[in-house]
C-alpha cells in the first residue's frame, strides 16, 4: 500500500513538473512571437479596457497568437500592472513582450498642439477645434459657458485672455 501511495506520488510530481514546464515553454513562445504586422500600426486603448480584452482583440484581429498564455503571464506576473488608456505604437518586427514592456511604461504615442503666444481665446479655440485627436467636449458652447467649465465664471475676454488661459492651464 506504502508503496502504491509513493508510486502515484511521483507521477503526480512528474505530471506536475511536466505541466508547469510546458505551460512555461508556451508562455515564453506566446511572449517572444513577433507581431503579425508589415507596417507601423497604432493600437488603441480606450478607458477601461483591461489587458485580457486587449490581447483578445489582437488575436481576433490576427495581431497575435495564444492570448491565453499572454493573459496567464499577465495575472501571475503582472496583476496590479495598469494598463494606461492610450495609444501605443506598433512596429513590425516588435515582439509581443515589447509591446507589454511599452505597456508597463506607459508610453503612449503623443500629440503636440502650438498654441502661439499673443493669441487671443477665440484663436486658441479655432486651433484646438482643428486637432482630431482632442476630445472635443465644448462644441456648441459660447466662450462665456467655456469660462463657466473653466472655473472664471463672469471673467469679460475683452482683456488679457493669456493671463486666464495661464491660470486655467496651471501655469
Amino acid at each position: 500500500m506504502r508503496r502504491k501511495f509513493l508510486l502515484l506520488l511521483e507521477t503526480g510530481l512528474v505530471l506536475a513538473g511536466l505541466t508547469l514546464g510546458a505551460s512555461a515553454w508556451k508562455i515564453h513562445s506566446a511572449l517572444v512571437q513577433p507581431l503579425n504586422i508589415t507596417q507601423e500600426e497604432l493600437l488603441e486603448v480606450p478607458k477601461g479596457t483591461t489587458p485580457n480584452r486587449t490581447f483578445l482583440r489582437l488575436e481576433a484581429d490576427g495581431v497575435i497568437k495564444d492570448a491565453f498564455w499572454l493573459r496567464v503571464y499577465w495575472r501571475f506576473n503582472l496583476p496590479k500592472q495598469p494598463l494606461h488608456s492610450g495609444e501605443y505604437r506598433m512596429l513590425p518586427g516588435m515582439t509581443v513582450e515589447g509591446l507589454i514592456d511599452l505597456w508597463k511604461r506607459g508610453e503612449m504615442v503623443q500629440y503636440s498642439v502650438t498654441l502661439v503666444e499673443g493669441w487671443n481665446f477665440h484663436q486658441v479655440r479655432a486651433a484646438l477645434a482643428k486637432e482630431e485627436k482632442l476630445e472635443h467636449t465644448l462644441e456648441g458652447l459660447s466662450d462665456s459657458q467655456v469660462m463657466d467649465k473653466l472655473g472664471h465664471t463672469g471673467v469679460s475676454l475683452k482683456g488679457d485672455s493669456s493671463l486666464i488661459l495661464t491660470a486655467s492651464c496651471g501655469a
